[in-house]
């Protein structure tokens, strides 16, 4: 739920806006659930309302994210297998490695974007 005015700022991961239509299925695969269009962030924001939007792409610090969080995994599968169950773990590192793979292959972003409603 979003005030009616007012600062707003937060993550999203997007796709790439320059890719052909074979390459937007392969993102909207490897990307999260909610990654199904290739509308970029600012005019999202235009779109809703918002104005003053500033989109920043924080791509190469997500990817270092991404890895963080694989390695995480790998490091205390047994753990999180045994607290999970083996089908959410592997279905989560899947999720994981999915998206950096989108990301080595320029086909998702990761974008910080502030904007303003009045």
């Amino acid at each position: 739920m979003l005030r009616p005015a007012g600062v707003f700022v937060g993550y999203t991961i997007h796709m790439n806006s320059s890719l052909s239509a074979e390459k937007l299925v392969r993102a909207s695969d490897l990307g999260p659930t909610f990654v199904d269009g290739f509308e970029d962030p600012e005019n999202l924001a235009k779109t809703a309302g918002f104005v003053d939007t500033t989109v920043k792409d924080v791509t190469p610090q997500f990817k270092q994210t991404c890895v963080g969080w694989i390695e995480a995994m790998q490091f205390f599968g047994q753990d999180l297998k045994a607290e999970l169950n083996r089908e959410d773990y592997e279905e989560e590192m899947k999720n994981k490695t999915d998206m950096l793979l989108g990301i080595e292959e320029g086909l998702l972003r990761r974008s910080l974007v502030v904007c303003r409603k009045d």
